[in-house]
C-alpha cells in the first residue's frame, strides 16, 4: 500500500513539473516574442496537435487575463493585462543566453529562443589555463597542500620557483588567479594560474586561510553618477547601474578591490577622464585604500 501511495505522489509531482515547464515556455514566448502558436508547443515538447491544444486551453482557462487568440494573426498573443505566473522575465539572463548562443555555447532551454538577432561582443584573448596545471591547484586547495611552482611574474625577467599554499580561486574578468600563501614573502597574494609554468604537489601546508585577512575582509563601494553630467545624463547612468536614490553599493573582497576598480573604470586614471567618458565615480574615494588604485 505504501509503495502504491508513493508512486502516486511521484507521478503527481512529475505531472505538476511538466505542467510548470510547459507554462513557463508559453509565458517566455508570449513575453519575449509576443505570440505563441500550437506548433511552438508541439516542437518544444514533442506533443501532438491535440495535446498542444489541450495545454493551451488549460492555460487560457487558468489565466484568462493573459492570453487570447488573434484571428487576424492566427496565433495566440498576450493581452494588455498579461502578467507572467511561471516565467519571471529577466533581461540579464536573456541577454547572457543570447550572447552564449551566439558563441556556439549551450544554455538551458536553448530551444525557447526563437528570436535570435545577431549578437557581437568584443573578443577577449583566451587565457590558457592548462588542465595539468589546474588539477594540482585544485587538489592543493581541497587538501591544504603546498605547491612548488615555477612562476613567471611581471616583476621578474625570468621564472622563479615559489612555494605556495592556495586556498581559493578568483577571476578578475580576464584571468584566473589562485589566492595563496607565499612562503617566500610570508603573506597571501594572487598568482595568475596561466603563469604557472610547472606545478608540483607537496606535503601538508599547515596554513589557515582564516589568516588571509584581505580575503576575509569585505569592502563596500558606493558609486554615483559623475557630478559634471547633466541631470538627464545622471538619470540614465542611474538606470545603467541599477542605482537607487542616486547611488549603488558593490561589495567586494579587499584582496579583489584592485580588479573590481579596474573593471568599473575607477582606477587612478579615472580622475583624469572627462565626465562624458567617466560616467561613474566613487562617492567616497578617500575610503578606498590608495594601493588599490594603482598598477598591480
Amino acid at each position: 500500500m505504501y509503495v502504491m501511495v508513493m508512486a502516486e505522489v511521484v507521478q503527481h509531482n512529475r505531472t505538476q513539473w511538466v505542467t510548470y515547464r510547459r507554462r513557463s515556455f508559453m509565458e517566455h514566448r508570449l513575453f519575449w516574442c509576443g505570440q505563441l502558436g500550437l506548433s511552438d508547443l508541439m516542437d518544444a515538447f514533442d506533443l501532438s496537435r491535440a495535446q498542444a491544444s489541450k495545454e493551451l486551453n488549460a492555460y487560457k482557462k487558468a489565466h484568462p487575463g493573459n492570453i487570447f487568440y488573434d484571428l487576424n494573426a492566427k496565433t495566440y498573443v498576450p493581452r494588455s493585462s498579461f502578467a507572467p505566473e511561471y516565467e519571471t522575465p529577466n533581461s540579464e539572463r536573456y541577454l547572457n543566453d543570447l550572447l552564449e548562443l551566439s558563441r556556439g555555447n549551450g544554455v538551458a532551454n536553448a530551444d525557447w529562443y526563437s528570436l535570435r538577432p545577431e549578437v557581437f561582443s568584443p573578443p577577449v584573448p583566451v587565457r590558457g589555463v592548462k588542465p595539468e596545471t589546474l588539477q594540482p591547484v585544485m587538489r592543493a586547495i581541497d587538501s591544504n597542500l603546498r605547491l612548488s611552482i615555477r612562476y613567471q611574474s611581471m616583476s621578474s625577467p625570468t621564472p622563479q620557483i615559489r612555494e605556495i599554499a592556495p586556498h581559493a580561486l578568483c577571476f578578475d574578468g580576464f584571468r584566473w588567479h589562485a589566492r595563496a600563501y607565499c612562503f617566500e614573502t610570508r603573506g597571501f597574494r594572487d598568482f595568475v594560474i596561466s603563469r604557472m609554468l610547472s606545478v608540483q604537489l607537496g606535503s601538508d601546508a599547515g596554513i589557515d586561510q582564516a589568516e588571509d585577512s584581505d580575503w576575509g575582509t569585505k569592502i563596500e563601494l558606493e558609486i554615483v553618477p559623475h557630478p559634471e553630467l547633466s541631470v538627464s545624463q545622471r538619470k540614465v547612468v542611474e538606470l545603467d547601474y541599477g542605482m537607487e536614490n542616486g547611488s549603488a553599493f558593490i561589495q567586494v573582497r579587499k584582496s579583489m578591490l584592485f580588479y573590481a576598480l579596474r573593471r568599473l573604470g575607477l582606477d587612478d586614471i579615472a580622475r583624469s577622464r572627462p565626465a562624458h567618458q567617466q560616467h561613474i565615480v566613487l562617492a567616497e574615494p578617500s575610503n578606498v585604500p590608495i594601493e588599490a588604485m594603482g598598477a598591480k
